[in-house]
């Protein structure tokens, strides 16, 4: 099956149903952009509509813009072939969105790596710790203004001439 973007009747049905949903009409591929808190309402909308049947995450993550964070989900209806992408921008100094586990349970582990990586808390996560870097590792080092830790102190073995 061929996966096609979303087409501008979805798109304009969506901002019917949310009115604070933000999209580029110009775009060949807008994401649609919602806030925090409608995140849970939307993603469920997007799921349970018929219609719609965006049933599949198939991929969660976030970027740094120094400025400002910004979840993205990508979804996908299997039964119309069309994928979404769903964006929320977050504040730099405390950013935090909630789960979309009870939407989308598999959103359990790519919602760790992205706290793990860029330090984004997902507010109602039934598991929230890290996955790769143990827990007492200082910072995130996906973010721009991370700064690696110096590299351990190893002493210097001599050898000696025979």
């Amino acid at each position: 099956m061929r996966k096609e973007y979303a087409p501008a009747e979805t798109l304009a049905a969506i901002k019917e149903q949310f009115p604070a949903a933000e999209y580029d009409a110009e775009a060949v591929r807008p994401a649609v952009y919602i806030g925090a808190d409608e995140l849970i309402s939307f993603l469920t909308y997007l799921r349970g509509n018929a219609a719609l049947a965006f049933t599949r995450l198939e991929n969660l993550t976030a970027v740094d813009w120094k400025d400002r964070f910004e979840t993205v989900y990508h979804l996908f209806a299997p039964a119309s072939g069309h994928w979404l992408t769903v964006k929320v921008t977050l504040p730099h100094d405390a950013p935090r969105v909630p789960s979309a586990t009870a939407v989308f349970p598999g959103a359990e582990f790519e919602e760790r790596e992205v706290y793990d990586l860029m330090g984004i808390a997902f507010t109602g996560h039934p598991d929230l710790r890290r996955v790769f870097l143990p827990e007492n590792f200082a910072g995130h080092p996906l973010r721009k203004d991370f700064k690696a830790p110096p590299p351990p102190e190893i002493p210097r073995i001599r050898k000696e001439a025979p």
